[in-house]
Formats: structure tokens, C-alpha cells, sequence
């Protein structure tokens, strides 16, 4: 920490600067006068200033206080402490309104009365700086520095995020499955004046109709069968934070209608309210599917993409950002517990390569390759076998679709009879661990329970130690 000690006395500075020293980690600078402390302002930029009220005995010299005024006046809000005399009390309320945080009287000076006003300004500026650290981690993860890639298409979505992030407007995030729609939405939340409250996303199409307008409106108790309690929806819990629908295509034709409702009277009402709740959040909408199309099929609410549609962000596809793979594996990796890296020959052979997943698979492929590498530097040997072991599990999943295919049509729906069976397995094979069945599966836990309780009237028997 750097104190800068202002006073025309220098036995008045050395004496500070005595009490000053039995606090660790200080850097000392002295200044007698107006112009010799604004250089030392310019050149060491201190953390805190220490200033004597008047500089010498002609009040019309320049003083601490004029001192304080100058550093406010460059934009600068560097802490400051006045040394003064009773009889000085005036300057000192004008140096408070300037900005200073404290003062101290001269016939009071002790290590006792000045240490515990410089260790709790120490302290507040350390706790800004940590709060400064940690913002910038946060941009890191979720805000415009999130969205890796240099390639001209990244650098429109940056532009974009940045200039519409504080806007309060609904915006509509396209783009394919796995090219990076929710780092968007998230982007623009860090980046807005919203981001100290929550960021919620919800995939509409993960719960059927009902159970999706419970879970954004809520609902009061007894509002239908099995609603023993009153249950707060995610408008309300977003606060005045941000919504993120997901999968927007997904949502049912009468909740098309509701949530066209909310976005024009920003208010809605919980299943089974009497009264009607003010919408505070930003409510931002994404989807892979070409909603026009949708339009023109009857399956999507032309009213509601205009209300939705205010601004678009069209999140490119990997194959349209050039040479951002290098850029995102060296993000991938860098995120690694243990840390692989990959020689020029592999990365030129992942360039190659169709992404149909996008900036997802290619997460999971570096994911992947730093649990079942045995070099830390993966050659393209490495990745042929990985493709080789991936070309056999579609060929098998494939002569798997054929064989269900076959089965007699009388069994009801195919699709139900295989994902139930895949659950039951999962549960069963990880001793009724829900967390292990999940990871088996390639799911998140909520996601398998949401399908098990859509497919089964019976919940999965699950052992006592489950806690996961």
C-alpha cells in the first residue's frame, strides 16, 4: 500500500511516518507543498493521502485541502485522511464533502488513533480489489471474454452483446445445437447492469406443458392435484435479473399465448393467484429451430416471435469461425485438471473435421482426450483412435434403432420403450445412484429424473446412502 504524507513540517512528516512503520507492508512518500505532492500523485499514484490542512502559515498558499480538491478534480477517488488542528474544523467539513473518509486532530495524533483509520481503509481497498478480481473472472466465464474466437463472425456477437446488453429488450439467440446460444444469454447478463442478480435459464422443452407453466408462472397451493404448497415460478425468482428460455420453439401453444401476455403487460399471475405479479427480469429467448418456418407451419405464434424478436443474435456454427478451434482448444485445455496440448498435426486434423456439435463436442472431445491420453501431448494417432471407438458406437446405436424399429407396433410407442429400459439399466447398474445413472447415461441428474417420472408411475428404488 502506498501513503503519500503531505505536510510543510518535516519533523511533523518524520513523525507520522514513525507511527506509520509498525504497520507492515507500507511504501512512503513525503510531499511539503502543492506542487511537489501533485508530481508525487502523478508519478506513484498512492492508495491514500494523508494531508495536512494548510501547507504553511499564509492561507493564501495552497493547502492538503486544495491538494484533495486537485486529485478529485483528475477523476482520481484515492482515500484521504486530514491532519488538523481544532481550530480548523470548517476546512475539514468542506474536505469531507470533497471526499475525504476521516480526520484526525494534531494535539490527538497516536499510533492508536491513526493506525486502526489506516488499516480499515487498507482493508476496503483490499476488498475492492478483490471484488475487482473477481468481476473480471466472472467476465472471464460468462461475459463478452467467455466467447472465444477471433474470427470476424465472433467479433459481430461480441459488438452486438456489448452494445445491447444494457438494453432492457427481449432478444432472440439462434443458432445450432452446441454453437454456444446459453454463453450468449449469459454474456449479456454479466455484461448489463443486471448482473448482480440471478440468471436463470429453463429448457422448455425438458417438461410437458403443465409442469413448464408451473415451474416459469408457479403457482398457490391447490392450484391442481399434488399442489400441497405455494411454489415461487422463475419470473419471480429471476427478480430483476435475467430469463433465459430455452428451446423457445418448444413451448406449447397456450403458454405461447401466456408468455405473449407477460411480455406485453409485464405482469403475470401464478396458477390458482388471485392477483397479478410485476415482471422485473430481462427475458431473453434460444433456439436451433428456424422459427419462420415454424410460422408458416402453425407451430409457433407469429405475434409472439415479433414481441421476442426485438434484437437477434445469430450465434455462428464452428465451421464459420475459422480458425477460433485453436482458440478454443487452448481454453479447453487451459480449464484442464491435468493439462495436455496438442501438436500441430492434431490440430490441423481437427480442423478438418465436421462439427456437427459444435463448440459442445468440442469441449467433450478435449474432455475426453485429458482422461484417456497417456501422453500429455496428443498426436493424431491419439484422435483416430477416439474416431475409430466413436464410428463404433454409431454403427452399433444404429443396428440397436434398426432392431427396435422391427419389433411389432402393438408394444405402443418405440421411443418410451427404449428410454425406460436405458433409465431402469442405468439405475440399476449404478446400485440406484441417481448422480451415477446420470453420468452413465450423459445426462444432468434433474434431467433423468424429470424422464423417469415422465415414464414411470413408480420412482426409481434408490439405496439410503444416495445423497449425490
Amino acid at each position: 500500500m502506498k501513503i503519500l504524507v503531505v505536510d510543510d513540517q518535516r519533523s511533523a512528516r518524520r513523525v507520522l511516518r514513525q507511527m506509520l512503520a509498525d504497520l507492515p507492508g507500507l511504501e512512503i512518500f513525503e510531499a511539503g507543498r502543492f506542487e511537489e505532492a501533485m508530481a508525487v500523485v502523478e508519478s506513484a499514484m498512492p492508495d491514500l493521502l494523508l494531508l495536512d490542512i494548510r501547507l504553511s502559515d499564509d492561507p493564501r498558499d495552497r493547502g492538503g485541502l486544495d491538494v484533495l480538491r486537485a486529485v478529485r478534480a483528475t477523476g482520481r477517488m484515492t482515500p484521504a485522511v486530514m491532519v488538523t488542528s481544532s481550530s480548523e474544523l470548517a476546512e475539514v467539513r468542506d474536505a469531507m464533502r470533497h471526499g475525504a473518509q476521516d480526520y484526525v486532530l494534531k494535539d490527538e495524533l497516536s499510533p492508536e488513533m491513526l493506525l486502526p483509520i489506516v488499516e480499515g481503509i487498507r482493508e476496503r481497498l483490499q476488498l475492492r480489489g478483490e471484488v475487482t478480481r473477481l468481476r473480471e473472472r466472472v467476465d472471464r466465464a460468462w461475459g463478452t471474454a467467455a466467447l472465444v474466437g477471433s474470427s470476424p463472425a465472433m467479433d459481430r456477437v461480441r459488438r452486438l452483446v456489448a452494445r445491447v446488453a444494457d438494453a432492457n429488450c427481449a432478444v432472440l439467440i439462434r443458432g445450432e445445437t452446441g454453437s454456444g446460444k446459453e454463453m450468449v444469454a449469459r454474456a449479456l447478463h454479466e455484461m448489463s447492469a443486471r448482473r448482480d442478480q440471478p440468471f436463470i435459464a429453463v429448457n422448455c422443452s425438458a417438461l410437458p406443458g403443465a409442469l413448464i407453466e408451473s415451474l416459469i408462472f408457479g403457482h398457490e397451493r391447490g392450484a391442481f392435484t399434488g399442489a400441497d404448497r405455494r411454489v415461487r415460478g422463475q419470473l419471480e425468482l429471476a427478480r430483476g435479473g435475467t430469463l433465459l428460455l430455452d428451446e423457445i420453439a418448444e413451448m406449447p401453444a397456450e403458454l405461447q399465448a401466456k408468455l405473449l401476455r407477460v411480455l406485453e403487460d409485464r405482469r403475470f399471475r401464478p396458477l390458482g393467484a388471485e392477483s397479478e405479479l410485476p415482471v422485473r427480469a430481462r427475458i431473453l429467448a434460444a433456439t436451433h429451430v428456424d422459427l419462420e418456418r415454424g410460422i408458416g407451419e402453425g407451430r409457433f405464434r407469429e405475434d409472439l416471435y415479433y414481441r421476442l424478436n426485438v434484437v437477434t443474435i445469430d450465434v455462428p456454427p464452428l465451421s464459420e469461425r475459422g480458425h477460433d478451434l485453436v482458440e478454443l482448444l487452448l481454453a479447453f485445455c487451459a480449464e484442464l485438471q491435468r493439462k495436455i496440448r496438442f501438436s500441430d498435426d492434431a490440430i490441423q486434423w481437427l480442423s478438418r473435421r465436421r462439427w456437427s456439435g459444435n463448440v459442445r463436442e468440442l469441449r467433450n472431445v478435449v474432455e475426453r482426450i485429458a482422461l484417456l491420453s497417456e501422453s500429455e501431448l496428443v498426436d493424431v494417432p491419439v484422435l483416430e483412435d477416439l474416431a475409430r471407438e466413436t464410428s463404433d458406437a454409431t454403427r452399433e446405436i444404429d443396428r440397436i434403432a434398426r432392431t427396435l424399429l422391427a419389433l411389432p407396433s402393438n408394444l405402443g410407442s418405440k421411443l418410451d420403450i427404449i428410454e425406460r429400459a436405458i433409465l431402469h439399466h442405468a439405475i440399476e447398474v449404478s446400485g440406484g445412484n441417481k448422480s451415477a445413472a446420470a453420468r452413465l447415461i450423459g445426462v444432468d441428474r434433474k434431467a433423468l429424473e424429470r424422464k423417469w417420472e415422465r415414464l414411470s408411475d413408480e420412482p426409481p428404488a434408490l439405496e439410503a446412502g444416495d445423497g449425490e
